[in-house]
C-alpha cells in the first residue's frame, strides 16, 4: 500500500478526524503486522495534516483526492461519526472491533456534579449487517428475510427491495443501534423480532442437525418447529432449547439480570449454576449464574413488538432506560428524586414523536422534562 491507498480509506480518514482510543490501538497493531507499510502510513498522515491545515501539496493527477478529502474533513467538522462503509483491508480487520466500538461507544459528555445519569447515547444511527468480508446498512424497522431463495436474503420495507447473495455456510451478525429496530427471518422460517441496541449472530443456513444463533440484547422470537432438529439460543448468560415456541430474551449486558418469557409452547432455559423449564406465562430470571421463576403477564413483556410498552408498578429508572433505548436518548436527574423506589403502571404508546411519550411519562408520573440537547433529556419534578 502507499500513502494515496491510506487517503482514500474511509477508515483511515475517519480515525484522523476522529481519533479514539479503540482506532488507536488497532491501527498501532495493524502497523506492528504490516512493518512494510509504515513509511507510507506516516506520509498519509503527514499528507493528510498538510490538507487539513489548508496547503495544496497533491499533484495535479490527484486533485480528485484533494477535493474528496477536504469535503470529508469539512463533514466531520460537523458530524460526530461518519458512515463506515469501506471494502478496504483495513476494514475487513476491523470487523471485530467495529461491534464493540460502535454498541459499547458511550456519550463522552460527563454529568454535571448533581446529577445521575440513565442510560448511554449510541452514535451510530444505521442498522449494519456484517457478511463475509461486506458491511450494509439497512433502513430502520426493515425486514432481512433468509427464508425465500438458497444463498440470497432479500431486504425490504414498505418502499424498498433488495436482494443480498449470501454463502451457505457463512456467519452473519446483525447490529440493532439503539433509536433502531428491525425483523430477521431465518432460513427455516422462524421470525425474531430485534429491539433496540441487539447485536445477533445468525448462519445464512442451519444444518439438519442443529439450529443455533447469539443473541445480546432483546428479542421477541417465534421459532419454526422442526421436531429433529432442536433450536438453540446463546445469550452472555443462558443457553435457551426450544422446539417450537415463542417468547421474549432480555439479556442487555449493561443490565444485572437476564429474562425469559414464554409465551406459547416450551423451553428449556440453562444458566451456569441451574437448570429451568418454562411453561407459558412463565419467567426465568437469571442473575450470578442463579435462575429464578416467576409467574407473569407476558403483555408486560412483549408489547414492544406491538409499538406500547405495558407498566405494572414498574420502577421509574427502568421505565426511563426502556425509553431511552427506544429513542436513543439519555435522560438526567436530580439524585433527590429517587426514581428507583418509585414506580408506574399503564400503557405507554411509543410514537414516533419522543416528546408525546414523555407528555403521557409526565401524567403518570407528575415529574416534567426538559430537553438539554438532542440526545439529553433532564426529569425534575
Amino acid at each position: 500500500m502507499n500513502q494515496r491507498d491510506f487517503l482514500c480509506d474511509d477508515l483511515f480518514v475517519y480515525w484522523r478526524i476522529h481519533p479514539t482510543r479503540e482506532l488507536n490501538a488497532f491501527w498501532e497493531s495493524y502497523l506492528r503486522e504490516n512493518e512494510d507499510i509504515r513509511i507510507p502510513f506516516n506520509e498519509a498522515i503527514e499528507t493528510f495534516e498538510m490538507i487539513r491545515n489548508g496547503k495544496e501539496i497533491l499533484q495535479n493527477d490527484d486533485t480528485s483526492i484533494l477535493h474528496e478529502l477536504k469535503d470529508k474533513i469539512e463533514k466531520g467538522k460537523r458530524k460526530k461519526l461518519r458512515k463506515l462503509l469501506t471494502s478496504s483491508v483495513a476494514a475487513i480487520l476491523l470487523i471485530m472491533l467495529i461491534p464493540t466500538f460502535f454498541i459499547l461507544y458511550k456519550n463522552s459528555e460527563s454529568v454535571e456534579p448533581g446529577k445521575s445519569s440513565i442510560g448511554e447515547v449510541m452514535s451510530t444511527n444505521h442498522i449494519q449487517l456484517f457478511t463475509g468480508g461486506d458491511i450494509l446498512e439497512i433502513d430502520n424497522n426493515s425486514t432481512l428475510d433468509l427464508s425465500g431463495k438458497k444463498h440470497t436474503a432479500l431486504i425490504q420495507n414498505p418502499l424498498t427491495r433488495k436482494e443480498i447473495d449470501l454463502k451457505d455456510h457463512q456467519t452473519n451478525k446483525l447490529i440493532v443501534p439503539y433509536g433502531k429496530r428491525s425483523i430477521l427471518i431465518l432460513a427455516d422460517g422462524s421470525k425474531v423480532h430485534l429491539n433496540s441496541g441487539t447485536k445477533m449472530e445468525f448462519p445464512s443456513m442451519f444444518t439438519e442437525k442443529k439450529r443455533e444463533i447469539h443473541v445480546e440484547g432483546e428479542i421477541f422470537i417465534e421459532v419454526t418447529k422442526q421436531n429433529n432438529t432442536p433450536f438453540v439460543i446463546y445469550t452472555p448468560h443462558s443457553q435457551i432449547t426450544v422446539h417450537g415456541t415463542s417468547f421474549n430474551v432480555s439479556s442487555y449486558s449493561e443490565d444485572p439480570k437476564e429474562a425469559v418469557v414464554l409465551v406459547n409452547g416450551l423451553v428449556e432455559v440453562k444458566s451456569e449454576n441451574s437448570v429451568l423449564q418454562l411453561q407459558p406465562n412463565e419467567m426465568a430470571e437469571i442473575e450470578n449464574g442463579v435462575i429464578l421463576h416467576k409467574q407473569v403477564d407476558v403483555s408486560d413483556y412483549i408489547g414492544w413488538t406491538s409499538g406500547y410498552l405495558q407498566l405494572n408498578r414498574v420502577p421509574l429508572n427502568e421505565v426511563l432506560k426502556k425509553i431511552g433505548r427506544y429513542y436513543n436518548v439519555e435522560f438526567q436527574y436530580d439524585p433527590a428524586i429517587d426514581l428507583y423506589d418509585q414506580t408506574c403502571s399503564g400503557k405507554l404508546f411509543l410514537s414516533e414523536n419522543i416528546h408525546d411519550v414523555l407528555e403521557a411519562f409526565s401524567k403518570m408520573t407528575y415529574l416534567q422534562y426538559n430537553k438539554q440537547s438532542d440526545d439529553i433529556i433532564f426529569i425534575h419534578s
